[in-house]
């Protein structure tokens, strides 16, 4: 039989470009969302807009617009208009989504770290942010580049 055991998690804010513009401080998997956002709060700028998702309920920044989907009530459905919303919410989270993935291209992230030493962790999830929003850069100035040279040449 495998032991079960919690990993490791992190916490990040991205753009609408996908850049990762904040990471927490490593913590255990046991750590709930919320208790890590409130622990870890990032002051945002006035009338910012946070998606979040269910694991960070109850997480509402002072003079911020949290957008999260609506919770399904125990024993009763979702209204027509409450099921709209949140599939466009989810569709505006893919942005999320693919940041998230986008770190976890670097194996190290997705596999075990038998490395206890929380500074080297930190650090390998700093060179994966990083990394990632080096392809995400010049992913967008390869993107301008040949929309240029499409112009140019028509």
């Amino acid at each position: 039989m495998v032991k079960k055991k919690h990993g490791i998690k992190n916490l990040t804010l991205c753009d609408d470009n996908q850049l990762i513009l904040y990471l927490s401080a490593t913590e255990s998997g046991s750590m709930h969302d919320k208790a890590m956002a409130d622990e870890y709060a990032v002051e945002l700028p006035p009338k910012s807009v946070l998606r979040q998702d269910l694991g960070f309920l109850g997480h509402h920044p002072p003079h911020v617009i949290v957008e999260e989907p609506f919770k399904k009530p125990k024993n009763k459905e979702l209204s027509f208009s409450q099921k709209i919303y949140n599939k466009m919410l989810a569709s505006t989270r893919v942005v999320i989504e693919h940041s998230n993935s986008g770190i976890k291209r670097l194996r190290m992230i997705k596999d075990t770290i038998r490395v206890h030493n929380t500074e080297f962790r930190d650090t390998v999830m700093v060179v994966a942010c990083a990394l990632h929003n080096f392809r995400t850069i010049v992913r967008s100035v390869l993107a301008h580049a040949c929309a240029s040279l499409l112009i140019i040449s028509t």
